[in-house]
């Protein structure tokens, strides 16, 4: 099983632990054990589709991956088109294309620390309690003697829920084998010379999922079986870019009972409306004009959220998101009042932000690591542990999402594929897919960068990662779903698709209750288990006319088009006077056009000599400040020589964090460049 992999002494260790897993499961539950994975994502008969499991290639296979290999294997078979019906068709591109190999390195991982954990919370199966386990012989090692004696604390995390933050309790001190209380599920620990407490043995941090017991009348056989559902989460990482950065990771997602959405699109710039489009049913504005004002206080803890849904059908739910300062609820907005979930990662995660040591890699914009890990295990590990806790017993919902590594940088996931897959496998042999529809998913693709200059980049930006695994059950309970799921893999899909999907699965769960609420924004849109229409337009889909990918767009070298940019231009100006911001945000100044484009409707022909009086185009545009680049989609009215623009829908295709510091809004942050911030 080695053998391929002799020459790579980094994986030997890792190796090594795989067979030992191997072993361990071959002794237990058979079903459980680490077996094969099929490289193709699409079962290729009934057997498969309703009977196969996450368990049919050989797990060295995956090891063994790289860029190059699974180059050469989707080489063998290149579609022109993601999807292609009759009024929709999202070009194919391939993430291995020669313009992108000039500039793309696959990263290598680094570790944290090479230092083992000097107390450890364990989970007591019997007694249903964590107890407080120290490494005695690491202890000697650190102090280099047997008889030099130590104590070690703990400091409870608890939620404050004025700011949606933390408190920190006093210390505790503690004994060999500890039995934490059962109201602590955060916690920063500390050993320290018993004679000077300033001299730190080793310091750490963990999140406990303490017990809650089930509540009477929850079945889990079926017809009244519920599936759980996780949902795993990496910011800004398109489908392209995936199979691109993580290939090994692409493998696992395309193994038997995985589906993978090709044709799902975003519907919203950033992070925000496309997680609330998926969790709410609702895009920002109408939120915000029809539910509540979500900038104030309160709002979203009066928001229908997924997870209420999911709470009131006896789902127990779980939300954590690392680097707490972008949280998607709470950078620039007000977050929760009260906790919105039965476990909630943020007071803890925001704790060991503040409590811990951080570091940045080399190529890092936000934390690599804190403390002694990596910044997004605090997130993965609380998911590991939520399921591992529950999903035998009963059902669970949640929502496990990182942003550290990805957000800023589209190689940066290379650099954590191992690490990503090695989460992966762990819930495999915790049996998780065999009880739990698992999303895989992320919220754009990268939106500057490198990847912006191809001519691919408007694709990368608008299609994010989207798999969906159905356990053997639950394919076999309702194989008409299932075989729906696997047309609509090739069809265009939204996130209000993504929403209505989750509130089918809780209607399968509780048959007698009455139907929940489809996605308010989208009155077309529907579950991914029914199949979609082949006329499906990106407005049924709920996805704006500057998001979507289904229609072609020709580009034009004609001087006439030079005249659109310029009044795009003069849009944003205006804006930022009806914002009151332009006494402190630049007037914004054309340096260069980069491309103009009209669309061409899939059953037209357009020739750029002449303009039509009315048209969509989309226009790609650089300007003298801060050479910031912008694009928008606009309606240019050649007669009145006017545009046709929502101003928040144009794209900032370049970093701005650094340049907006004299604005708080997250949408005024694209257009403002600041005086005080740069000077002209």
């Amino acid at each position: 099983m080695f053998a391929a992999i002799n020459s790579k002494l980094k994986w030997l260790a890792l190796c090594f632990v795989a067979v030992l897993v191997i072993m361990a499961l071959f002794t237990g539950k058979t079903d459980r054990t680490y077996r094969e994975y099929r490289i193709q994502g699409i079962p290729t008969n009934n057997t498969d589709l309703y009977m196969g499991s996450v368990s049919d290639y050989d797990i060295s296979d995956i090891y063994n991956l790289n860029s190059t290999s699974l180059s050469d294997d989707y080489l063998k078979y290149q579609p022109k088109y993601f999807v292609e019906t009759a009024k929709c068709k999202i070009p194919y591109v391939d993430p291995f294309e020669e313009a992108v190999q000039e500039f793309f390195h696959p990263k290598q991982f680094e570790v944290c620390s090479n230092e083992s954990a000097l107390v450890t919370p364990i989970y007591d199966i019997l007694r249903q309690r964590y107890v407080l386990q120290i490494n005695e012989t690491l202890a000697s090692i650190l102090l280099n003697s047997t008889d030099t004696e130590y104590n070690c604390y703990y400091q409870e995390i608890t939620r404050d829920k004025k700011h949606d933050s933390f408190n920190k309790n006093d210390r505790k001190y503690f004994s060999q084998n500890f039995e934490v209380p059962l109201h602590v599920e955060g916690l920063l620990l500390a050993c320290h010379l018993l004679s000077n407490e300033s001299d730190i043995l080793q310091s750490d941090a963990y999140s406990l999922i303490q017990h809650k017991p089930m509540p009477q009348g929850l079945f889990r056989e079926p017809p009244r079986r519920k599936p759980s559902v996780l949902m795993f989460g990496i910011d800004c990482l398109s489908r392209i870019n995936l199979r691109r950065t993580m290939p090994k990771v692409y493998t696992f997602l395309t193994g038997s009972g995985w589906f993978e959405m090709q044709g799902y699109n975003k519907i919203g710039d950033n992070t925000f409306p496309n997680l609330m489009a998926i969790l709410t049913g609702y895009d920002p504005e109408s939120a915000r004009n029809e539910v509540c004002d979500w900038k104030e206080s309160g709002c979203f803890d009066h928001t229908p959220f997924i997870w209420k849904d999911f709470g009131n059908a006896s789902y127990l739910t779980a939300y954590a998101e690392d680097e707490c300062g972008i949280a998607t609820f709470n950078y620039l907005k007000p977050g929760f009042v009260e906790q919105p979930t039965d476990y909630y990662g943020r007071p803890f995660h925001k704790a060991f932000e503040s409590g811990l040591p951080t570091w940045k890699c080399a190529d890092c914009t936000m934390k690599y690591c804190i403390g002694r890990r990596i910044t997004s295990s605090y997130v993965y590990d609380m998911a590991k542990e939520f399921a591992r806790r529950y999903v035998a017993e009963r059902p669970i919902w949640g929502l496990f999402w990182s942003n550290s590594f990805s957000h800023d940088s589209y190689s940066m996931p290379s650099k954590m594929e191992d690490y990503v897959l090695e989460y992966l496998l762990d819930f495999m042999a915790d049996g998780v897919f065999e009880e739990s529809i698992m999303i895989f998913l992320s919220d754009h693709g990268s939106r500057y960068g490198k990847l912006m200059s191809l001519p691919s980049g408007f694709l990368e930006e608008r299609l994010p990662a989207m798999f969906i695994y159905l356990p053997a059950w639950f394919r076999q309970q309702y194989p008409e779903y299932a075989s729906a799921l696997k047309l609509n893999q090739n069809r265009l899909t939204s996130n209000y698709d993504l929403h209505n999907t989750l509130k089918h699965i809780i209607e399968l769960g509780s048959p007698e209750a009455p139907p929940l609420p489809r996605a308010h924004s989208c009155p077309k849109c529907q579950s991914l288990f029914m199949l979609m229409d082949q006329q499906r337009t990106c407005k049924d889909a709920g996805i704006p006319e500057h998001y979507c990918t289904c229609i072609p767009y020709k580009r034009i070298d004609a001087k006439w088009a030079k005249r659109i940019a310029p009044l795009v231009i003069d849009r944003i100006n205006e804006y930022l006077i009806a914002r009151n911001i332009s006494e402190i945000c630049w007037k914004l100044k054309l340096n260069y056009v980069h491309k103009t484009e009209i669309k061409v409707e899939l059953d037209k022909t357009f020739d750029d000599s002449t303009p039509l009086d009315v048209a969509t185009y989309r226009t790609k545009f650089k300007v003298k400040q801060n050479s910031a680049d912008f694009e928008a989609t606009i309606v240019f009215n050649n007669i009145t020589d006017t545009v046709d623009v929502h101003v928040p829908s144009i794209s900032r295709l370049d970093s701005y964090a650094k340049v907006s510091n004299c604005v708080n809004d997250k949408t005024d942050k694209m257009y403002c460049i600041c005086k005080s911030d740069l000077k002209e």
